[in-house]
């Protein structure tokens, strides 16, 4: 019986209809599936199709009711199958006053047409699992990847950096044209030294013209290999073809300095003018563009900026040198004047360089002529320019050697009147500096998260760090290092986990406590473990580098069964309970074979005590 005390009705297509309606009304039930029919759910809908009186219509109504609750009380009694997968419509229609010739209403017979529809099965629908939970369980499908991490291999893959490339192109970073770019380097260090000797000493030695022909060959080779080389673009992808590097070239800004390098001026040149033809050699310089290139790639910090700084005054003082040397006719004329006369070209090198150091720091030579004025003046420019240059740099590189330092004086000097400020006893206060002193020592930093640079990362460095890091330490415990257990799932903990410093002496469990993290050795450090039957203090077992203490507290949900301090400086990697039951949340089709896993390891721990 239903709660409103009317039971279900459920028709079958044997039934006859009930000889007591009036033929003016139609009745209507539809047999829902059996979850309704299990709740006493049932409706029953009469719809009169005449005109008569309201009074006429409840007595049918009422008439039609109790038929429907004698046989209902009938059919109720034999148990409705619960897995069924056809639903039966019934329509039971009386005799109308004015027949019609349908399928559904036949003039003679007057029996019921029975309507069969076929419909979701319940136990179909039972079974039918919840979208969030499918959803989980098809990333752990046999023939899907569950491997989680992408590494940078696959990123150049996706980006397709490792694809084919069109024809007639060279790619921009292959190991040939690695050492092609060698090769052109140290062929443009020979340019930038000989080529203004020539110009202003007039040096012109027996290999200088075959050089000159080098240069010029491998230049327009050089200038060709970088029409057809490819490119990245600004999403990363590969971008081959000569059509697209041959534009992306000219455009670059870089073709035109490279086009002067080896372009032959010589050919224009008329052989009677010999000091303009002299002065063609100075374009050979453009290629310089391509040494300034390459270091602007580089990271320009430190040692390595000052270096490229004291390389550019060399270069500086170098062409300046050669350049008095060709246009201080009038100095020339008066060497014989000076106490130093110079007596082969290394001499008269040395003397134009000094001299033009000088200039550089405001002590000009002689001056004879109005270009070696205005030269003068443009040297001393220059040289409060590269001074200027200089010193700031040496000035930022010192301070950068000297900032950490400085931080880490501040820092002992700050807690010391902070210790004081506080009322801390001295002995207390000695273990806090030799804290910092040992983070000093240990990490060249004051700062007490040593996870402070990986959490500056971007999330996608932080994973990779952390997995590389932390995954052979996390593949040492049994219970983690399963092959059933999804390696998502282990990227997710090795992600939980964050490093905590303890000092020499420091207690890291106690006996007792309910434990509710786990801790991994780092790379530097050990731990020893307290005899937990005895009350003296004696250390049973060292644990290092790789090793875990503290998993059954974590496991068990039980309390520390033993004590470990920390016999030296030491880092934790520490995992937590919060994190583990997370990992579970997020992963529950891994979290059975996660316990299993556990069970395992714990029941194997018992039996080896």
């Amino acid at each position: 019986m239903s709660p409103s005390g009317i039971t279900p009705l459920n028709l079958l297509p044997s039934d006859p209809p009930p000889r007591n309606l009036d033929s003016s009304a139609s009745f209507r039930t539809d047999t829902r599936p059996a979850t309704q029919t299990e709740e006493g759910q049932s409706r029953i809908d009469t719809t009169p199709e005449s005109a008569s009186s309201s009074s006429e219509l409840k007595k049918r109504n009422l008439a039609e009711l109790r038929w429907a609750m004698i046989r209902g009380s009938r059919l109720s009694k034999p148990d409705t199958p619960k897995d069924t997968s056809i639903a039966v419509k019934t329509k039971l229609v009386s005799t109308p006053t004015k027949p019609r010739n349908t399928p559904d209403h036949d003039p003679e017979n007057k029996e019921p047409k029975v309507e069969v529809t076929r419909r979701f099965s319940i136990s179909s629908n039972l079974k039918r699992q919840d979208p969030p939970t499918k959803r989980l369980k098809s990333l752990f499908v046999k023939g899907q990847r569950t491997d989680a991490t992408v590494s940078p291999e696959d990123i150049l893959s996706a980006r397709n950096l490792d694809g084919e490339l069109g024809r007639f192109t060279l790619r921009h970073d292959s190991s040939y044209r690695y050492a092609w770019d060698l090769l052109i380097m140290a062929m443009i260090l020979l340019d930038v030294i000989l080529t203004p000797l020539s110009l202003g000493f007039n040096l012109t030695p027996s290999f200088m013209d075959g050089l000159n022909i080098l240069g010029t060959i491998l230049f327009v080779i050089d200038f060709i290999v970088h029409l057809f080389s490819s490119y990245t673009d600004e999403r990363g992808d590969l971008i081959s073809g000569p059509k697209k590097t041959t534009m992306h070239y000219l455009l670059s800004g870089w073709a035109i300095p490279d086009f002067l390098s080896w372009f032959p001026f010589e050919v224009f040149a008329e052989s009677s003018k010999g000091r303009v033809l002299s002065f063609t050699k100075i374009f050979r310089l453009a290629k310089v563009s391509q040494i300034a290139r390459k270091f602007n790639s580089a990271k320009k910090a430190g040692i390595l900026r000052f270096i490229l700084l004291l390389g550019i005054v060399l270069t500086v003082v170098h062409l300046l040198a050669c350049y008095w040397s060709w246009v201080a006719d009038g100095w020339r004329s008066h060497l014989e004047e000076n106490t130093f006369v110079p007596q082969s070209l290394f001499d008269e090198y040395a003397l134009c360089w000094s001299l033009v150091v000088g200039c550089l720091n405001a002590s000009p030579p002689a001056m004879y002529t109005t270009v070696e004025e205005i030269s003068v003046a443009c040297f001393m420019l220059v040289g409060n320019i590269l001074q200027a240059s200089v010193f700031g740099s040496v000035a930022v590189l010192i301070s950068s050697f000297d900032e950490d330092e400085a931080a880490y004086n501040k820092k002992l000097i700050s807690t010391s009147e902070r210790c004081r400020f506080l009322g801390i006893s001295d002995e207390l206060t000695k273990r806090i500096r030799g804290y910092y002193e040992n983070l000093w020592r240990e990490t060249k930093s004051v700062s007490s998260d040593a996870d402070t640079f990986i959490n500056e990362l971007s999330p996608a460095l932080i994973c990779e760090v952390k997995f590389q890091l932390y995954r052979d330490m996390i593949k040492q415990i049994p219970f983690l290092s399963s092959k059933t257990l999804a390696p998502a799932v282990i990227e997710m903990l090795i992600l939980h986990l964050r490093t905590v410093i303890y000092m020499q002496d420091d207690v890291l469990i106690r006996k007792g406590e309910f434990g509710d993290w786990m801790g991994f050795i780092g790379s530097k450090g050990s731990v020893g473990v307290l005899d937990p039957n005895t009350g003296t203090r004696k250390i049973i077992r060292i644990l290092r580098k790789g090793d875990y203490f503290g998993e059954m507290a974590l496991l068990q949900r039980a309390k520390r069964s033993t004590t470990a301090v920390a016999l030296t400086w030491v880092q934790i990697h520490v995992l937590c309970r919060n994190d583990l039951d997370n990992v579970k949340e997020q992963y529950p089709t891994q979290t059975e074979i996660l316990e299993r896993e556990i069970n395992k390891y714990m029941q194997s721990k018992v039996r080896y005590k």
